[in-house]
């Protein structure tokens, strides 16, 4: 036996035709004392002469599943086969059906010769998605042809390339009822779930139903992405990929909140906002004010613009300390700086408004700089950020700087008891942000020895006025006449939610 094989593979080298089809063929089979080698077996079976063979066609397709024949690009053999070969038409037909090959599959399908049974006729003939997806379960069933794993073969290649719109046909027919969906189609169909959320694109090839269990099973795999739009789902929260009415009909708020915690946990920050959103309900059955704000904490510290908003706004109306003012109003720059207009509103009514024109100030200010430099810089400030006279002339712009603005300490200058409390001042425009870096850099050399440069507060005062006398200026076109009421309104954030209501409902809606 061994010495006629030998002799058989002599042959073959030398380019016997006959010896190479019956090499390809042991080759193929895996028979006698040929190791099965695909590859191999088509060097044999490939060659020029026998390319357009139709026996050489059949005897490869007849050896090779429908994954192989993919995997080995053998499809136009396939073809060849099908013309003769009844087993090769109906991996031919399965094929053209999961690839939807329409036009194609009814010239097969109408070469009837007994080979399709009535019912997968009758279903191919209408050509619709449920249609197709039945005729491939009972294909698979007649002729134990593994259909779910060529759907699985077929999407994965699809996703590899790119090609979404050609995944999400494949996976389309896939029944919701098959039995043994492999993990390979549920991972394909979690992976172009994620993909069509993001990019904003409705599925609507795969059934819903199908669409939840795949991404239940990628959710007990502790996939991140999965556990929140299964979360999502369940929650009956708004998802880009699949319509409105074809959403969860089993809410399950409890599984919901789990799905999403788990999400949130492995690093999906946008979960920690619809936890906030599912417990802040108070008329939901997982209602919970407490847990509400400990998940609006963990979504501000993931960076998500809103939810700093949403607790930066909430800090100031409970604000009762400056340290707390400070703390808001840190929150509601970072959300205002990643283009939250609310975030912005809100931070322009802690700023006490200057009148006057703004060249006619700039103008001003620059004569002001010839004569006395770091009076003109404390002018900027105060029209900038809305100062009074007597903030404008005490503050130390290198103490008070924060990375949103500005701090006005306690001023001892002052004898009513709230006016001399410190207030907190935010930046509201990129401008006032560059004035007190300036002015910080400007202060920060003379150190303590400042004051002794510009003299005592009355000094200050003095001079300021001495200086405006000269150049005939207008201190309301650099100073706020806010009265007293108006400042203390800004100093303690419960008082100033009283004033704000409007912009409080806005940022907190």
């Amino acid at each position: 036996m061994r010495r006629d094989n030998i002799r058989l593979r002599a042959l073959a080298r030398a380019g016997d035709l006959e010896a190479r089809i019956k090499l390809g063929g042991f080759y193929l089979q895996g028979v006698l004392d040929f190791p099965r080698n695909i590859k191999l077996a088509l060097e044999y079976l490939s060659t020029p002469a026998l390319k357009f063979r139709n026996d050489v066609a059949v005897l490869i397709c007849s050896h090779l599943d429908i994954l192989e024949i993919i995997e080995h690009s053998q499809v136009e053999n396939l073809r060849k086969a099908a013309a003769l070969d009844g087993c090769a038409r109906i991996k031919l037909i399965t094929l053209l059906i999961i690839r939807k090959n329409l036009d194609e599959l009814a010239f097969w399908r109408g070469r009837n010769d007994g080979l399709l049974c009535k019912d997968i006729q009758k279903v191919l003939a209408q050509r619709a998605d449920q249609d197709l997806a039945q005729a491939l379960l009972r294909i698979s069933e007649k002729y134990n042809i593994p259909c779910l794993d060529i759907i699985a073969a077929e999407a994965g290649a699809a996703l590899s390339e790119g090609d979404y719109g050609r995944a999400e046909q494949a996976l389309g027919l896939v029944a919701p009822d098959a039995q043994g969906i492999p993990d390979a189609i549920h991972e394909a169909i979690a992976r172009i779930v994620s993909v069509a959320e993001e990019s904003g694109r409705k599925l609507e090839k795969i059934p819903s139903t199908l669409i939840e269990a795949s991404l239940e099973h990628s959710a007990a795999a502790s996939d991140k992405h999965s556990c929140y739009l299964l979360g999502r789902m369940l929650a009956g929260l708004k998802t880009e990929f699949i319509e409105t009415s074809q959403r969860s009909r089993s809410i399950n708020l409890r599984k919901a909140i789990a799905l999403l915690l788990k999400a949130a946990d492995n690093g999906r920050a946008q979960a920690w906002m619809d936890l906030f959103y599912l417990c802040s309900d108070y008329r939901s059955s997982v209602g919970n004010p407490s847990m509400a704000r400990f998940f609006l904490e963990k979504a501000a510290a993931s960076g998500i613009a809103e939810a700093k908003r949403r607790l930066g706004a909430l800090t100031l109306k409970e604000a009762k300390t400056i340290e707390h003012m400070e703390k808001g109003l840190s929150l509601l720059y970072e959300s205002s700086i990643h283009g939250d207009s609310i975030a912005n509103g809100i931070i322009k009514t802690l700023v006490l408004e200057v009148n006057g024109c703004e060249e006619e100030a700039n103008s001003g200010i620059e004569e002001v700089q010839q004569i006395a430099p770091l009076l003109a810089t404390r002018l900027r400030l105060a029209r900038h950020f809305g100062l009074t006279k007597l903030e404008a002339l005490s503050i130390n712009p290198s103490t008070a700087i924060r990375p949103w603005g500005l701090v006005v300490q306690r001023n001892l200058h002052i004898k009513k008891g709230n006016l001399s409390e410190p207030r907190a001042v935010p930046a509201a425009s990129r401008k006032a942000l560059e004035t007190i870096r300036n002015a910080a850099m400007e202060f920060a050399p003379h150190g303590e020895i400042a004051d002794l440069l510009e003299g005592s507060l009355r000094a200050r005062a003095l001079k300021q006025r001495r200086i405006f006398q000269k150049v005939k200026l207008q201190e309301n076109l650099f100073f706020s006449q806010a009265n007293s009421t108006q400042r203390d309104a800004l100093r303690i954030g419960t008082r100033w939610a009283q004033h704000q209501k409007k912009f409080l409902d806005q940022a907190l809606a």
